[in-house]
């Protein structure tokens, strides 16, 4: 996969990561602040999506894949996998409304597909000198 495909997914997952945790931020100082799940799920998510774009830059930049870009796309799959595995149980199972429960199962199925797409780029995406930019020229 072109390193081209690869910076548009890191920056969509970012945009998102932004759009879909951003407003969340409040939790961190209000009553939930004290669980660290919070601080996982809030915390964790808008950590990586700096890092996404901060990834996005780089190879915006021509910098080429680096080992620990590939380990990034692959814990932000995981995180997006547990944490929504774990809201969604809990949004399903409480007492909210239909739309509340609706809306949470969209951003679950979103985040957790641009999770998949960037743990399979992590895997997929090439090594250092294999079929970059950088490995062709050497």
């Amino acid at each position: 996969m072109s390193e081209r495909r690869i910076l548009w997914w890191a920056a969509v997952a970012s945009i998102w990561t932004f759009i879909a945790w951003g407003n969340r931020i409040g939790l961190l100082t209000g009553d939930e602040a004290s669980d660290p799940w919070t601080w996982i799920r809030v915390g964790g998510s808008l950590l990586f999506g700096l890092v996404l774009a901060g990834i996005a830059v780089l190879l915006r930049r021509g910098r080429p894949i680096a080992p620990w870009m590939r380990w990034v796309f692959i814990g932000f799959g995981m995180l997006m996998l547990i944490i929504w595995f774990r809201s969604s149980a809990s949004v399903l199972s409480g007492d909210e409304s239909v739309a509340f429960k609706t809306v949470h199962i969209v951003l679950a199925l979103i985040s957790v597909g641009l999770g998949i797409v960037l743990t399979g780029l992590g895997i997929r995406s090439p090594r250092r000198g294999e079929g970059t930019a950088a490995g062709r020229r050497g």
